[in-house]
């Protein structure tokens, strides 16, 4: 990639295509319309794009400890962890995977967290049904499963924790 790639705090005018990108990987994240993207952004400690060439293709929103957030994966990392940042999504336009734009906001996402005294990294990958590619992403950073929750029979996530420290 030639591009210049840009990360920066996501603000009202790129909500249309956070929610596009969102929509696109609905199957393995919750729903977002609106309203939910911008309660979820006063809920979280960084919300960053992604943008090559002016356009927006990819974001990532973490949340910290003690936040509302309605979300029981959120919450039982909560439950069980004083300082931590929950990645709660990343998504990268199709066109721009393997380009390591994840890697990139991670990179970004890490650094914020150690700059704020964050000592671990806090995240849930699908296993049922399992979502692959981000269980090989979250192994590469060195994440490790820590439990796993099931939501129904047929959806369950492993929830993975990343020392810092």
């Amino acid at each position: 990639m030639t591009e210049a790639v840009t990360i920066r705090t996501m603000t009202p005018s790129d909500h249309a295509q956070v929610l596009a990108l969102n929509d696109y990987s609905v199957a393995v994240l919750s729903p977002l319309d609106d309203a939910a993207l911008a309660q979820l952004i006063t809920q979280s400690s960084v919300h960053v794009v992604v943008e090559v060439a002016g356009k927006v293709v990819g974001f990532l929103l973490a949340v910290g400890p003690k936040s509302p957030y309605a979300s029981i994966n959120y919450q039982w990392f909560d439950q069980h962890y004083s300082a931590f940042l929950y990645v709660d999504r990343i998504v990268v336009h199709h066109d721009y995977r393997a380009q390591r734009l994840g890697h990139q906001l991670y990179e970004y996402l890490t650094q914020w967290a150690l700059e704020q005294g964050f000592p671990q990294l806090c995240a849930e990958i699908d296993i049922q049904p399992p979502n692959l590619a981000s269980l090989q992403f979250h192994e590469k950073w060195g994440f490790v499963a820590v439990s796993e929750l099931a939501h129904n029979p047929n959806k369950v996530v492993s929830l993975q924790v990343k020392s810092l420290t």
